[in-house]
């Protein structure tokens, strides 16, 4: 009976330890692929951080270069600006000056008076040609016989 009992507790023992085996092998095996999980997140983030840090610094680098070229756009604006400001005697009108264009005038109402005067109602507009002149004049018979 002794060799009965010591046979029985050892079933037992193997049905108890093959559980808590079970048991433990699962948690550390999850707990090993959760580790392995949390490891790649990790890598994950720290690259994904460097990732960003590499944005922020170049966004930086082209928001210092938009302000030097609106710097720059300030100053030539503001150069451009003083220089149309200035009355200089060297600057003069690019077509004619006010003493040509009075003359201009005169003369074209000079030429108005004289063609007024000239034309009068009896006579044919002046854009007539000549009698005899133009495509209705009878051609030449020294042409027509050639």
């Amino acid at each position: 009976m002794d060799w009965l009992i010591g046979i029985l507790l050892l079933i037992a023992g193997v049905i108890i330890g093959f559980f808590a085996a079970r048991f433990y092998l699962s948690q550390t095996g999850d707990t090993a692929e959760l580790k392995s999980q949390i490891e790649s997140s990790q890598q994950q983030f720290e690259a994904y951080r460097k990732d960003v840090v590499e944005q922020l610094a170049s966004a930086r680098q082209l928001a210092s270069e938009v302000t030097d070229i609106q710097h720059r756009l300030n100053l030539f604006l503001q150069d451009s600006q003083h220089l149309l400001e200035q009355d200089k005697d060297w600057q003069q009108p690019l077509l004619f000056s006010e003493e040509t264009i009075r003359s201009i005038r005169k003369a074209n109402v000079m030429n108005r008076d004289r063609r007024e005067d000239s034309e009068t109602a009896d006579s044919p507009p002046r854009d007539y040609s000549e009698p005899g002149s133009g495509l209705f004049t009878p051609v030449p018979k020294a042409l027509k016989e050639e």
